[in-house]
C-alpha cells in the first residue's frame, strides 16, 4: 500500500507570556497565551527524518518571549503579526505563519498591583504568508444573560418532544466570537473595544424570540457599523435556567414568581452562526459584464447574495439562454478580436500579438460574411495563434451551434468581467 503526506504543521503551543512594562513607577500588564505554527514544504521531516529546514518549536517559543520585550504589545494582534512576520523570515521552507494569541485582563488595585478579572477572555488568529496577511479578533467566555425580553415557541414537536413553549425565559450564553478583518493594518484595541460593546448593547436591547435572532442581530450590527470587517462567526451554548417549582410546599410567601432557577450546564443547545456582507453588485456594474438589461435584471432579483459563490452561480444560469434581441445587445458592445476597444478589452486581449492584426482582420471578415454577426471568443488566457484556430474550426459550424458557442463565450467574458469586478470592489 502505498502513502502519501497530507496536510501537516508543527509549531508550539500556549507560550504563557506576561510582559510587565516597567518605564515608570505605574506598571503596565499583559498576559498572553501564544501558540505558534509553521506550515510549508516540511516533507523531508516526515518521510525522511531530515530537520534542515525546520525552526525548532523552542525557537518558536524564545521569539514568542523575545518579541514580547523587543516588539512589545500594543494589542495583542499587532503582537502577532509581528511575531508570524519574524518567524516567517527565519523560516526559508515556510509558506504560511499562524499566530493564536488569548489575553487575560487584569484590573488596577495600584500603580504595581493588579487582580486577574474574571469573564471574557480576548483572542485573536493571525495568519501570515509572504504576500499578505489575515487577522480575525475575537472573544471567548464572555457570559451575557437577559433576565426576561426571551421566548421560544412555536418550535417543531414530534412525538419525543417535551419542551413546553416558553413566553418569558431567561437567555444566557457564553458566548464565542470571532471577527474577520479586511486589513492587517487597524487601531486593534478601539476596534476591538467598538465590537465589544456594540455586541453587548445589541444583546441588552434585542427582544429575543430565539437565541438565534439574537446572534443574527449582534452581528448585523457590528457589520453595518465596520466596514473593514468581513464576516463575524458565533459560537453559542445555551446556559439553561429552570424555574425551581415551589408548588409543592406549604409555606407562607414561597411562590412561583419566576424568581428561583437551577441553573444546568450539561447538556446545552449550541447554536452557531456567521454572518457576512451580503454581495450586492449595480445595475452598472453588471451591465459592464453583459450587456443585457434581462440578465442584469434576473441577477439583481436575486439580491442579497451570501457569497461570491452564489452571486456568480445566478449569473452563470441567467446567462445560458439569450433571445436573438438579446444576442445582438451583448455583442453591441464587443469589439472585433484584434480591434483594441476600451480599457476593459484591452486588458482581455492582452495575449493577442498585434503582428496577428492581419491574419485576425481576415477571418473576422469572412466570419461576418459568413454569419453575418462580429465573431465574439473569451480572448482572455488565449493568444492569437490559439483564436484563429478557434475561429477557423467556427467556421464550419452551421448556424445553431455556431450561435451557442456564441452564447457560451458571452456567458465565460460576463463571469469573468463580473469577477474581475467583485475583485476590484472588495
Amino acid at each position: 500500500m502505498a502513502t502519501v503526506l497530507g496536510a501537516n504543521q508543527y509549531g508550539k503551543a500556549e507560550n504563557r507570556v506576561v510582559r510587565i512594562v516597567r518605564d515608570t513607577a505605574r506598571h503596565e500588564i499583559r498576559d498572553l497565551n501564544v501558540s505558534t505554527s509553521l506550515r510549508g514544504a516540511f516533507a523531508d521531516a516526515h518521510t525522511h527524518g531530515d530537520q534542515s529546514q525546520v525552526l525548532p518549536t523552542d525557537t518558536q517559543k524564545n521569539t514568542a518571549f523575545a518579541y514580547a520585550k523587543l516588539h512589545g504589545i500594543s494589542s495583542i494582534e499587532d503582537y502577532a503579526l509581528a511575531l508570524g512576520r519574524r518567524l516567517l523570515d527565519a523560516t526559508p521552507a515556510a509558506d504560511e505563519a499562524e499566530v493564536k494569541v488569548e489575553e487575560y485582563a487584569w484590573d488596577r488595585i495600584g500603580d504595581h498591583s493588579f487582580v486577574r478579572r474574571g469573564g471574557a477572555v480576548r483572542t485573536c488568529l493571525v495568519t501570515v504568508d509572504r504576500e499578505s496577511a489575515r487577522v480575525v479578533s475575537g472573544v471567548k467566555e464572555l457570559v451575557v444573560l437577559n433576565s426576561t425580553d426571551s421566548e421560544f415557541k412555536g418550535f417543531l414537536k414530534d412525538e419525543f418532544t417535551t419542551l413546553p413553549e416558553a413566553d418569558d425565559r431567561i437567555l444566557a450564553t457564553s458566548l464565542v466570537a470571532t471577527w474577520t478583518h479586511t486589513t492587517a493594518e487597524a487601531d486593534w484595541n478601539a476596534s476591538y473595544d467598538a465590537v465589544l460593546a456594540l455586541m453587548l448593547s445589541t444583546f441588552a436591547g434585542t427582544y429575543s424570540r430565539a437565541l438565534q435572532e439574537t446572534l443574527y442581530a449582534m452581528g448585523t450590527a457590528v457589520l453595518e457599523a465596520d466596514a473593514e470587517i468581513a464576516d463575524i462567526s458565533f459560537a453559542a451554548p445555551n446556559k439553561h435556567h429552570f424555574l425551581v417549582d415551589f408548588s409543592g410546599f406549604q409555606v407562607e410567601g414561597l411562590t412561583n414568581d419566576g424568581e428561583v432557577f437551577i441553573a444546568a450546564d450539561r447538556p446545552y443547545g449550541l447554536i452557531e452562526a456567521t454572518v457576512v456582507r451580503a454581495v450586492e453588485p449595480t445595475r452598472e456594474t453588471l451591465l459592464g459584464c453583459l450587456a443585457v438589461p434581462r440578465w442584469a435584471d434576473d441577477v439583481l432579483a436575486g439580491q442579497p447574495y451570501a457569497d461570491r459563490t452564489a452571486l456568480l452561480g445566478a449569473a452563470d444560469a441567467a446567462a445560458r439562454e439569450l433571445s436573438d434581441e438579446e444576442l445582438d445587445q451583448a455583442l453591441s458592445g464587443h469589439p472585433r478580436i484584434g480591434e483594441r476597444g476600451g480599457a476593459q478589452s484591452q486588458s482581455e486581449q492582452s495575449g493577442v500579438d498585434l503582428s496577428a492584426a492581419d491574419r485576425l482582420a481576415r477571418g473576422n471578415a469572412a466570419y461576418e460574411e459568413r454569419f453575418d454577426r462580429v465573431f465574439l471568443i473569451r480572448a482572455a488566457g488565449r493568444d492569437a495563434e490559439q483564436i484563429l484556430a478557434e475561429l477557423d474550426r467556427r467556421l464550419g459550424n452551421d448556424d445553431d451551434t455556431e450561435r451557442a458557442e456564441t452564447v457560451d463565450n458571452l456567458r465565460q467574458i460576463a463571469l469573468l468581467r463580473l469577477e474581475a469586478a467583485l475583485e476590484a470592489g472588495s
